[in-house]
């Protein structure tokens, strides 16, 4: 109804959503005048269960289909099918005196007594109708000991609804009838969802309450906030596809390296991100010193960095004399050594792990 316009002489017949639990004051007929409604627009006023039965609010109105099939129609009516058994219950506080049910047609009784089930005998006055006809086909008021009353619309006819044809093999159907008040139930094989209604009722004008609905391939949304050192390697966004990442050289991935496009069309993760990758400050060797300065903010060593060593005057280099930081976040190779042309002899080498050892004699 929103930004809805409607012309000079427009008729609109309002009612409360829920049936039973709102009770309308005001005239239901709307009638569209010179740009104006009249008569005023109705009130739709909580019942005890919505004010969980504080201040002075009427009673509300439940009903259950015991046997047999019924729905509301959208006049907020209770259709009901022939021969069928429907309880109507009155909620008001059991403390504060009996309820009267009262019906305005003086063709047949109806028992009424309040509940015997638990959680219910204190609030619960029934009004039980057994195997409806056309005669139950009434309006029913349910009047609380303070005065306050509540009431609710029961039309009983025999509507049946057509066939539901479906041809998609990717659809499941589960119907119960095809009966006033009966349901169709849907749903799509894995991979595709419901475009529609997953559940069709079948309504007192002999039609079902919206059209079948179809199954659509399920798809995951454009993946978003990619960074400007993420990219995607492989992307499938059908449902069971997978986005797979990777980060530019010099960086490093922080999440899953990969997604999957799952059954409800939502991506299994949060898209990851890229860190640079740094080496540990390099260490200085006694007696040496660098020639080069890092190429990062905050005295950082990126990948890619070289390092330049120099031994002071009279002492000589053993190693590398420069060093690169690499993708794995550790340097190419071990600082040198600085020592004197007497302390250096030709020495077994030995690696372990990445470092070098040299026997120097003392």
């Amino acid at each position: 109804m929103k930004d809805t316009h409607f012309p000079h002489g427009a008729v609109l017949l309002s009612r409360c959503k829920h049936f039973g639990l709102y009770k309308m004051k005001g005239d239901n007929l709307l009638h569209c005048e010179n740009g104006e409604w009249t008569p005023k627009l109705p009130e739709c006023v909580p019942t005890t269960v919505v004010t969980n039965f504080t201040g002075d609010a009427p009673p509300t109105i439940e009903y259950t289909i015991v046997s047999g099939s019924a729905v509301v129609e959208h006049t907020g009516e209770l259709f009901v099918y022939p021969d069928s058994t429907v309880r109507l219950d009155c909620i008001t506080p059991r403390a504060l005196g009996d309820p009267e049910w009262s019906w305005t047609q003086a063709v047949g009784q109806h028992s009424s007594a309040w509940s015997n089930e638990e959680g219910e005998k204190n609030t619960h006055y029934r009004l039980i109708l057994v195997k409806t006809s056309v005669r139950h086909s009434d309006q029913y008021t349910c009047t609380a000991p303070g005065g306050h009353t509540n009431t609710v619309v029961v039309k009983v006819v025999n509507v049946m609804c057509p066939p539901i044809a479906v041809s998609s093999s990717r659809m499941r159907q589960f119907t119960q009838g095809s009966r006033l008040g009966n349901s169709a139930h849907f749903s799509c094989q894995p991979g595709y969802h419901l475009n529609g209604s997953a559940v069709l009722t079948c309504m007192g004008n002999g039609r079902w309450s919206s059209l079948p609905p179809t199954c659509v391939e399920t798809f995951c949304p454009m993946l978003k906030s990619l960074g400007a050192h993420l990219s995607v390697v492989e992307y499938n966004s059908s449902f069971g596809g997978r986005a797979m990442f990777q980060c530019s050289w010099g960086y490093r991935l922080v999440g899953a390296p990969g997604l999957e496009c799952e059954i409800n069309g939502e991506w299994s993760g949060e898209v990851p991100h890229c860190i640079p990758i740094y080496c540990p400050d390099p260490l200085i060797p006694e007696n040496g010193r660098l020639l080069t300065e890092p190429s990062a903010k905050h005295e950082k060593y990126p990948v890619g960095d070289l390092m330049i060593y120099s031994c002071e005057d009279g002492y000589e280099m053993v190693g590398e004399s420069s060093i690169v930081c690499t993708e794995n976040g550790f340097w190419s190779h071990p600082p040198p050594f600085c020592l004197q042309p007497s302390e250096i002899r030709k020495a077994d080498t030995i690696f372990v792990e990445n470092t070098t050892l040299i026997h120097v004699d003392e």
